[in-house]
């Protein structure tokens, strides 16, 4: 089995402790500001951002639409172009002009039109060219397609260029009359004229609309391309545009034309590109770049999108700054000073203009507050002074009372003759001078609530001795186990008689005819709150002594009656053991002295 934690266990931790973390963010009143900040600036920066990032994608969508609009202007041109010549054709085909007026005509018109169209041309019903201008070396006959099928109508029809292979001509051919010398008709004809696709920008006058196409704040290239998109050729002659598209956009147009499509347009880094279908089945390929102001553009959103995320930047830190300053640093004062005051050092909070009113009234409400627990407190301490000396003057007359009862107890013993009620007085002198003992602990050592056990019962026990008659260096050893424990008094008087009884008893009667002997006095704290008290000796056994003449109480007269009573009293569980002696054990439950009263 493997001992190393699962990846799952790992980002369950990881993920807990980055939630940790961001809680503590959140937790702060920085982080919270920071977020309310956040949440006030959210709808205005999405509205900003839409916004801009509208006017992005408009920015980057113009260069494809003006490819589109391109395709649609040189259609229109190209159209235009065709229907005003198709008009100068149809007026001198009405006119009813010889061989020679004809000619006359042909060239005023192809002067008219600065010579653009490469041939005009009259054609007889079998196609062949019997006049013709613009074009030297023999003109080629017309075709049955390029030959009108009714009067009036326009034929137009594109030719390839013989060296680019692709359509670069249009030839447009109306019907008419063909006149003899004396002015009568004669047979049919037809009038025709080649007009070249492309153009020079050199002849294009001011107010030709084709020099849009080639301004130079909009940068545009044009080809004509066949109809598979194998072969193109530059639309302007003298445009210094490239003779060829990129190869990979070739392909894409192939890809399109062979699909069917008509019309398609494409965005790449290098620019825009559109095909489109104009005059009478030619294929028009246009490209174009950003201009100068769409550059600006792109550059100002890159611009303005860096700076507003600065200037936000900008603004969470201005505001958590702020918010160190003006409410951060004056609630950790704050806090500061109520930790030292609580410690026992002096509340002090000075108010100043960086403090927020609220911050103000809460340290004033703070001050107000500590300086009547001062003053509380200083009320309680002398309240507990005088009730701790109370206590201690009536601990001190008590026992200085005790100590006078047992004197006159000693007094009247001496006096009496009978030695059995001489013993009895005796007895009670030594249980009200236990008593005094324990009120003298209380006064002496400032033990007002608690009672060090040790000590007192050491103490207790060699003054039984000594009123017995035994000292410390006599035939009976004594051996004092007690832990180093604190009780209460409520719980020290009972215990105390105890112990009293239990060592007189041990001292008078375990050990008859001067035998020597150990009596051990023992106390220990044990788990669960509670405390063992056992007395033991080594002497001859409470059978024995009951056989003693004299003794038939013994053990079990008034002072075993006292124990017992005394063991209820504490709520205890009494044992005694008769194996080598006499071991009398109590165990019972132990009070603890308050926190507060033991402090003091």
């Amino acid at each position: 089995m493997s001992v190393f934690p699962s990846s799952g266990h790992g980002r369950q931790v990881r993920h807990r402790s980055l939630f940790s973390r961001v809680g503590r963010v959140f937790d702060a009143v920085r982080g919270r500001m920071m977020a309310i900040i956040l949440l006030a600036a959210m709808p205005i920066a999405l509205i900003g951002a839409v916004q801009a990032w509208h006017s992005y994608r408009s920015t980057l969508e113009a260069p494809g639409d003006r490819t589109d609009l391109t395709v649609s202007r040189i259609d229109l041109e190209l159209r235009h172009e065709s229907e005003h010549l198709s008009s100068l054709l149809q007026a001198v085909s009405r006119m009813r002009l010889d061989d020679a007026g004809l000619r006359h005509m042909l060239e005023l018109v192809q002067s008219l039109t600065g010579r653009h169209y490469s041939q005009i041309a009259l054609a007889d019903d079998r196609g062949n060219i019997l006049t013709a201008v613009g074009q030297q070396g023999g003109s080629a006959p017309l075709t049955m397609d390029a030959m009108p099928r009714f009067q009036g109508d326009v034929g137009i029809v594109a030719l390839n260029d013989p060296v680019t292979h692709v359509p670069g001509y249009f030839r447009i051919t109306v019907s008419t009359t063909i006149y003899d010398d004396a002015g009568r008709p004669a047979r049919p004809g037809y009038l025709t004229a080649i007009m070249p696709l492309s153009w020079r920008s050199a002849i294009l006058q001011a107010s030709d609309p084709r020099l849009d196409l080639v301004q130079q704040n909009g940068p545009v290239e044009i080809w004509l391309v066949d109809s598979h998109a194998r072969a193109s050729a530059p639309l302007c002659s003298d445009c210094n545009w490239s003779p060829h598209p990129p190869e990979r956009i070739m392909q894409w147009a192939r890809g399109t034309l062979a699909m069917g499509e008509e019309h398609a347009h494409i965005t790449l880094p290098d620019g825009s590109f559109s095909i489109g279908r104009v005059q009478d089945g030619v294929h028009v390929l246009s490209m174009t770049r950003r201009n100068a102001g769409e550059r600006h553009a792109v550059v100002m959103f890159a611009i303005s999108l860096v700076s507003s995320g600065l200037l936000l930047l900008m603004g969470l830190l201005g505001a958590s700054k702020s918010a160190d300053v003006l409410v951060i640093t004056p609630l950790r004062q704050l806090t500061t000073s109520v930790n030292q005051w609580q410690l026992g050092g002096m509340y002090d909070v000075r108010s100043n203009w960086a403090m927020p009113l609220e911050v103000r009234q809460l340290a004033h409400a703070f001050s107000k507050a500590t300086r009547k627990l001062a003053r509380h407190e200083r009320r309680l301490e002398r309240a507990q002074a005088r009730q701790e000396l109370l206590l201690k003057e009536m601990h001190h007359r008590v026992k200085n009372n005790l100590q006078i009862v047992a004197s006159l107890l000693n007094l009247q013993a001496g006096r009496i003759r009978l030695p059995a009620a001489r013993e009895e007085f005796a007895q009670a002198r030594d249980r009200v001078r236990a008593l005094a003992t324990l009120h003298r602990y209380l006064y002496a050592d400032g033990e007002l609530y608690s009672l060090n056990m040790q000590s007192f019962v050491r103490e207790l026990c060699g003054q039984i001795m000594h009123a017995i008659g035994e000292s410390d260096e006599s035939r009976i050893t004594l051996d004092i186990r007690v832990d180093d424990l604190l009780m209460v008094p409520d719980q020290a008087v009972p215990l105390a008689l105890i112990v009293t009884e239990a060592v007189s008893n041990t001292i008078k009667y375990a050990f008859p005819d001067r035998q020597h002997g150990t009596l051990e006095v023992g106390l220990r704290a044990l788990s669960g709150d509670r405390a063992c008290l056992w007395i033991a000796d080594n002497g001859v056994g409470m059978a024995a002594v009951r056989n003693q003449p004299g003794t038939e109480e013994g053990r079990s007269g008034i002072g075993m009656q006292l124990i017992r009573g005394f063991a209820r009293q504490l709520g205890g569980e009494l044992q005694m053991f008769e194996e080598n002696g006499t071991r009398y054990v109590l165990v019972f439950p132990l009070k603890q002295p308050e926190q507060d009263e033991t402090a003091g």
